[in-house]
Order: C-alpha cells, then sequence, then structure tokens
C-alpha cells in the first residue's frame, strides 16, 4: 500500500489524466487501492447551487455501471455531505468515526445505496476547493472488510496534494485551450489580414485574410519552408529585422511599406502580453498585420485591435501617451480617481503589465507607419 514505486506510478497517472481524460478512471482506482480500498470515486459539487454535476467512479470492485443513481437521488440523502462540510481539504475522514453501526441499520443511504452495492466502510476527503466547486474523494471497502483507520489516512495524504495539483492544472489546461479557440476565432473574423510569428518568421497562425492574401501572392509578401518572407529584396532585410526586433528583448515594433504592385503597408509588433497566444513556455512572438496602404488606421485604431480597448481606454491611453497624468485625464474628463484607476486596472489587464510606466513603453512599442 505504501510502495514507493506504487505511489511513483500514482502520481504519474494523476499527471498524465490532465491531458488525457479517459485516465481519470484509473487515476482515481489507482488512488483506492492505495489507499488500502477496493475502489473509489470523485465527485464534483457546484457552490452555488449545491448539487453533484460531475462523477467519476472507478468501479474496479463493485458492480456499479455508473453514478446516475447516485446523483439523481441518493446525494440528497448522503449523511456524508454533512459530515464533510465542517472539514477542510486534505482532512481524510472514516465513516465508522461519524457513524457507528445503529447508525448504519436504520440509515436509507446504507441500506438502500451503499450494502446492496457490496459498500461497508469509506474514507473521503475534500480534494480541492476553488470558487466555483468543490471535489471530493472517496475511498470504499467491501461487506466483511475492517474499517479504515490512521494507517490508511496516511496514505492518502501522500497523493492528495498531487491530487489537488492535477486536477487544477487541468482546469488550467482546459481555460487555456479555450481561451486559444476563441481567440483564434476573433482572430479569423478579422478582415485585416493578421499573422503570429517566431523570431525565425515560422508561422504559427494566420487568420483567413491572410491566407487568402498569401495564396493569392499578393501583398507584398511570401512564404517559403513555413517561414513569412517579404517578396521583394529591397523589403527582404528590413522586413527581417523588424521580426527580430518585435521578438527580442527588449522588444519593439516597427511598421514598414512594402513595395508591390498595390502597396501595403504591414505593422509588425510584439503579441500582445495577454494574448491567449502567448503562453509561458513559448519564445516572443510578433504580430503582423498587413493592410492597405490607404486604410490610414491610426496609432489608437491599432491599439484598439491590437488589445481589446474600449473607446474610453483608448481615451486614457491617447491622454498618456500625450504626457497627462492620471489625475489630469480625471480633472479633463469630468470623472472621479477611482473610475481612472478600475479602467487603468482593465488596461493592465489586458496588456499583461503592472504598472503605469510599463504600460506606456509597451503601447509606444506601436509605431506611425515609417516608408
Amino acid at each position: 500500500m505504501t510502495n514507493d514505486k506504487q505511489l511513483d506510478y500514482l502520481i504519474g497517472v494523476l499527471y498524465e489524466a490532465v491531458l488525457d481524460s479517459s485516465r481519470w478512471h484509473e487515476a482515481v482506482g489507482l488512488c483506492g487501492k492505495y489507499a488500502g480500498g477496493c475502489d473509489a470515486y470523485l465527485l464534483t459539487i457546484d457552490k452555488k447551487l449545491n448539487i453533484p454535476i460531475e462523477s467519476v467512479l472507478a468501479a474496479t470492485t463493485f458492480p456499479m455501471k455508473s453514478s446516475d443513481d447516485y446523483v439523481n437521488h441518493y446525494s440528497d440523502i448522503d449523511p456524508w455531505m454533512g459530515v464533510l462540510r465542517g472539514s477542510v481539504v486534505d482532512e481524510w475522514r472514516c465513516c465508522h468515526h461519524a457513524h457507528d453501526q445503529k447508525f448504519v441499520d436504520n440509515d436509507e443511504f446504507y441500506q438502500d445505496f451503499l450494502i446492496p452495492y457490496g459498500i461497508r466502510y469509506s474514507m473521503y476527503a475534500w480534494i480541492d476547493n476553488s470558487e466555483d466547486d468543490c471535489k471530493t474523494l472517496g475511498v470504499l471497502r467491501a461487506l466483511g472488510q475492517q474499517p479504515f483507520d490512521n494507517v490508511e489516512q496516511l496514505a492518502a495524504q501522500r497523493f492528495s496534494s498531487h491530487f489537488q495539483r492535477a486536477l487544477r492544472l487541468q482546469k488550467h489546461t482546459q481555460n487555456l485551450q479555450t481561451k486559444v479557440e476563441l481567440g483564434a476565432t476573433a482572430i479569423d473574423a478579422l478582415a485585416l489580414a493578421m499573422l503570429i510569428v517566431d523570431a525565425k518568421g515560422t508561422i504559427l497562425h494566420l487568420n483567413i485574410g491572410a491566407e487568402r492574401l498569401l495564396n493569392n501572392h499578393a501583398g507584398g509578401l511570401s512564404v517559403k519552408t513555413g517561414c513569412l518572407y517579404a517578396s521583394s529584396p529591397v523589403d527582404k532585410d528590413k522586413f527581417q529585422k523588424s521580426i527580430v526586433a518585435a521578438t527580442s528583448y527588449p522588444a519593439t515594433g516597427n511598421a514598414i511599406r512594402l513595395s508591390c504592385e498595390e502597396t501595403r503597408q504591414v505593422f509588425i509588433t510584439p503579441l500582445p502580453a495577454a494574448s491567449p497566444f502567448a503562453k509561458d513556455f513559448q519564445t516572443p512572438l510578433a504580430l503582423v498585420l498587413v493592410m492597405e496602404a490607404g486604410e490610414n488606421l491610426s496609432m489608437l485604431q491599432l491599439l484598439g485591435k491590437l488589445y481589446d480597448l474600449s473607446p474610453t481606454e483608448l481615451r486614457i491611453v491617447s491622454a498618456l501617451l500625450s504626457g497627462k497624468s492620471p489625475e489630469e485625464y480625471a480633472q479633463a474628463a469630468g470623472v472621479t480617481m477611482n473610475t481612472v484607476r478600475t479602467q487603468l486596472k482593465n488596461l493592465f489587464s489586458k496588456t499583461g503589465t503592472r504598472k503605469q510606466s510599463e504600460l506606456i513603453a509597451i503601447l509606444s512599442k506601436v509605431p506611425p507607419l515609417q516608408n
């Protein structure tokens, strides 16, 4: 039960389940076995509605095919919900400490649900407790077996912190994936041709407008072995240096006018820190925007598109870039400083900055168009 190799394997499966949700059944079952049980289940409870919303039953021993009966009926009369409300995360509790044999003999949950499935003893703990939901893990033993005790509680504590980390990592990974999918959808919806590249110009993402532009061999840009280049020899060096500058530290933006039949202007800027494409494990990336030379997109309009800024936020940006203080802006706009502070917090969040000097620095990296 306390074999180190067994624990190492269990922990490995927990973290593998983060990326492969089909392995949660195996992970839950291994946790049950390691803590001296025959079986185990993981239950997620919506804190606002106070109802079970998801469950994972290992079903390695007991013939329970699904947890529908529990979720639809027996969760309402589960005596363990009341016991767990008074405990904290990773505090393992054994059933016989809370419910004696007389209680079991007269309790509907035990008599109509657990015992008919061959389950007698159990050990529970909250594995995680977030703002939206809480998760409990139950380890089960069969009729005729001895109740859980201190040894099994200590064994469960050896893996429960890893279980919590794996659950939180899965939620974080799912949130990132959702943001990437939403971000890709939003980028594809823009009429503006837009690409994301690394320091070598390797295209990591492009929207429909950019794909159409490159397929038509227009706009002064071309692709070779997956990398983005300026088609004209006159523009190549300037274009590549701009990509490098936008992916170096400190990163700087640039804008150039490409030589082609239909003159295009290209903005190359560091990828916004708040972008769902910017992840901690990635090297710095650059955002390349291509537009008709006659569009005359102002720097403020471009900032608004890059960072999804509201008109009010753009007015604050304009004031800060012109050298005004937040106090001066508040007085000129006729708003309170509390309102300005709230709007600045939104700007920090959207641009991935923490203070005013960083905000001005990153917004200043979007340059006016140069010939």
